[in-house]
């Protein structure tokens, strides 16, 4: 047996006890930023060079795609590009072979997806050059990088000295790295590790009951139990100050661009409060066994009179990350009638308005908030069509909120300072039948 095939057959073994092993393993990805303040002067150069060596090889592939989309392009050490003066070759020295297979790759991917989507009969155009590079893939762990846990450290090929990071101790024991990516954000550089962490060592406080959700413009989210989350996150006063200050400064000048990262940083701050609340909530809403919600149309609501406050929310972030990494979501049609139904007896009012926040029955007395009454009617609807679970009834507590649930509410959602938590009630009234 040849050398060749012995590798071969060993790599084969290698990546079969790995399968083996990621199916009692979960994937998580963990964000370290690169303390910038720590770095000396050939780091700092380096990050910069090695984001501005990323895009000239992009793009010069993305030039030629058919002659130069091929495995010699990996060990190119220099490129061609086009600048205001002509072309010009640069040397390429700081990104590594597996740096350069990883960008490769990622073009190689961007065009299958094109392809696809081409196939279903989206109208598709070609892959376009970048501006700006932000995102450089390190395939190996140990080669391409390397974690340094009890340093703080992360060394990377190309540099000589590892670098101090910030967010390695929220790492767990035991887990296995398996890649990582060089980040270059407004506020500064980053790595995002992917690790795979054992199933049972990942603790989880369980809710086992349902939970169904109403999105409104007043309150973001009305839960069946009872809890109301508000919160809004406004474009500053600074961001707007800039944006103006933009307008009056000549474009290509240096006052520009300065103004324009300022820019960048600000709308980066407003994104980080907006994703940490939508962690914040996606990490409650996961501890409950099935969570429904109603499929609605936010691209509508953004074009009503609410469109400037469902941006400061993001909602639609929310619904499309619980629809893309939620495996207990039921989703309910969006034209079943969930704010007209009584959900104590099953009536039906037609005449509700907007600026109704109270439903009242008058066929059985029910006194409920309008946004809880719905969700419980979604809970209603939801639950009858799901075969597989364990809970075929409306739950005897829904509209209240249990000890465990304020406290996970509490704990998750009261620690940022944006959301406001209150909790709706409800009540019973002798029906009127005049």
């Amino acid at each position: 047996m040849s050398v060749t095939t012995l590798k071969k057959q060993k790599i084969k073994e290698s990546l079969k006890k790995t399968k083996e092993k990621r199916r009692n393993q979960v994937p998580k990805v963990y964000q370290l930023k690169i303390s910038y303040s720590n770095l000396n002067k050939d780091q700092k150069q380096w990050l910069e060079k090695v984001f501005l060596e990323a895009k000239w090889l992009y793009n010069y592939t993305v030039a030629d795609i058919e002659n130069r989309l091929n495995p010699q392009t990996e060990k190119l050490k220099q490129v061609e590009i086009k600048t205001p003066n002509g072309y010009e070759k640069r040397e390429i020295t700081c990104l590594s072979s597996q740096m350069k297979q990883g960008i490769l790759d990622r073009i190689k991917k961007n065009l299958s997806n094109l392809s696809k989507a081409k196939q279903k009969g989206i109208k598709v155009g070609k892959l376009k050059f970048k501006s700006d590079y932000k995102n450089i893939p390190l395939k190996q762990n140990g080669i391409t990088f390397k974690v340094l846990k009890d340093k703080n450290r992360v060394k990377i090929q190309g540099l000589k000295k590892p670098f101090r990071v910030l967010g390695l101790h929220q790492i767990p024991e035991n887990s296995d790295i398996a890649k990582a990516e060089l980040i270059k954000k407004p506020d500064g550089y980053y790595i995002y590790l992917t690790c795979y962490i054992d199933k049972n060592q990942i603790k989880k406080e369980k809710i086992k009951k349902p939970i169904a959700i109403d999105f409104g413009i007043k309150h973001q989210l009305t839960l069946s139990n009872g809890i109301k989350i508000k919160y809004s996150i406004e474009e500053t006063k600074r961001l707007k100050r800039l944006q103006k200050k933009l307008t009056k400064q000549k474009k290509g000048s240096k006052n520009y661009f300065k103004t324009r990262y300022k820019i960048q940083r600000e709308h980066q701050k407003i994104y980080n409060r907006r994703k940490d609340i939508q962690n914040k909530i996606f990490s409650l809403l996961k501890r409950y066994e099935h969570v429904l919600i109603q499929d609605e149309a936010i691209k509508q609501w953004h074009s009503g009179l609410f469109g400037k406050q469902i941006q400061n929310t993001g909602i639609g972030g929310i619904i499309s990350r619980l629809k893309n990494n939620l495996e207990t979501l039921i989703s309910v049609d969006r034209y079943e009638a969930t704010t007209k139904i009584c959900s104590n007896c099953g009536n039906r009012k037609e005449d509700i308005t907007l600026s109704d926040r109270t439903y009242r029955c008058e066929n059985c007395g029910l006194v409920i908030d309008r946004d809880l009454n719905s969700t419980i009617n979604i809970l209603k609807i939801g639950l009858s069509k799901v075969e597989t679970t364990t809970i075929k009834n409306l739950p005897t507590d829904c509209g209240k909120v249990t000890p465990v649930e304020r406290k996970a509410s509490a704990r998750i959602l009261e620690s940022n300072p944006y959301i406001r938590v209150s909790y709706a009630s409800v009540k019973q009234e002798a029906p009127n039948f005049s």
